[in-house]
Order: structure tokens, then sequence, then C-alpha cells
């Protein structure tokens, strides 16, 4: 019961979320590459709506079909969160990000690992999984962690650090730290929506670091033609 409500809650926060996204987008300072973001948010809502009436559904063919577009939208539009921070960084004017060379690179990573998860949705089984009063199906992974989460996860924090030594802003860089670390740790907790608190602490660090960004740009336009 208690999952239940959390993903009810989830969805609830990335709909705020992606409001808050779009109304950032409106204003129009911001990297092509950020655009991206909003993308993410909408996988997360579908993921956690979907997840949330799992249980009212039940095990069968509708609930089967519907996970099968959480699996798409993760696989499609979760490696774009390198594009992002690409433009992040980007926006931020890091001195790395303006080369030409790292554009091309965080283009083909992403496209590395998106193929990588199409690959990898299309190949793996699906099963049904009850627990903790949540019925949703999954994708039977083979053992090892999460790759295009953990490489995306690195690349992100590496561009928090940096934004945190050019602009003295650490929100980013923590926010990607709370998020590896917790997924690390083992909790021994009757349920497994406490961990995505996890996520949601991530992807609010990415908002407020775009909302900063937006507002620096702003400053300094204001500052230019004043």
């Amino acid at each position: 019961m208690i999952d239940t409500i959390l993903y009810l809650l989830f969805t609830i926060f990335y709909v705020a979320l992606f409001l808050f996204s779009i109304k950032l987008i409106k204003k129009k300072a911001l990297s092509f590459y950020m655009l991206s973001f909003p993308l993410v948010i909408i996988g997360l809502i579908y993921d956690n709506l979907i997840i949330f009436i799992g249980s009212f559904i039940g095990e069968g063919n509708t609930l089967f079909a519907l996970s099968l577009l959480r699996f798409w939208l993760h696989a499609l539009f979760t490696p774009t969160l390198i594009l992002f921070g690409y433009g992040v960084a980007k926006h931020a004017n890091i001195s790395w990000a303006n080369k030409p060379i790292v554009k091309v690179l965080f283009l083909i990573s992403t496209a590395i690992l998106i193929s990588y998860e199409v690959v990898k949705t299309i190949s793996h089984d699906v099963a049904a999984i009850s627990e903790y009063g949540i019925i949703r199906y999954g994708i039977v992974e083979t053992s090892g962690p999460p790759i295009m989460v953990i490489v995306v996860a690195l690349i992100l924090l590496f561009i928090g650090i940096s934004i945190f030594k050019h602009m003295n802003w650490s929100i980013m860089m923590i926010g990607v730290a709370v998020m590896i670390v917790g997924s690390a740790i083992p909790f021994s907790l009757p349920s497994t929506a406490v961990i995505n608190l996890f996520e949601v602490i991530f992807m609010l660090s990415l908002a407020l670091t775009h909302r900063h960004l937006v507002k620096v740009y702003q400053y300094r336009y204001v500052s230019q033609t004043g």
C-alpha cells in the first residue's frame, strides 16, 4: 500500500517538474540540447503512472502492453540526459564544452547508449513482478550493473563537478552524487519505491540547475543591455 501511494506521489511530482521545465524552456534562455530534459520527465511520468495503476489493472495482456512503452521510453529518452548535461555545460560557458570534438563525443555517446538500450529491450524477456502491493512488468536483466544508468550518472557527475568549480553551484553535483551513492547502498526496506526518492532528488537537482543557469543568463543579458 505504501509503495502504491509513493508511486502516485512520484507521478504528481514529475508532472509538476515537467510543467516547471516547460516554463523554463519558454524563457528561451537555454541551449538546444537542454530540450531533452522534458522528454526524460515524460518517460518518468509514464513509468511511475503505470507502476501505480499496475495493481488495479492486474497481471495480463493490458498491463504487459502498457509496460512495453515504459521500456521504450526509458531506452530512447533516458540516455539523452547526456545531451542535457552537455547543454548545461555549454550554457555555463565551461571551456571544454565549447570544443567541437566534445559535442561530437556527447552525440556519439548518446547514440551508442540508445542503441544499447534498444538491443537490450528487444532481446531480453519480460516478466511479471509482484512485490509490496505493486504489480508490474520488468525486463529480465542479466547479471551485472545497469551500464547505461552508470555511464549517464558518471558523465553528469563530471559535469556537476565542472559547474561547481566554474560557478560555485553545487546542487547538480550533490544531486547526482546522492543518486549514485543511494542506488549503490543495499537497503533492507519493505519497499522498492523508497529507493526512487534518490531519483527524485537527482531530477530535481537538474531542474534547479537549469533554472539557475536561466537566471544567470537573464542577469547577464540585463547587465549588458542596461
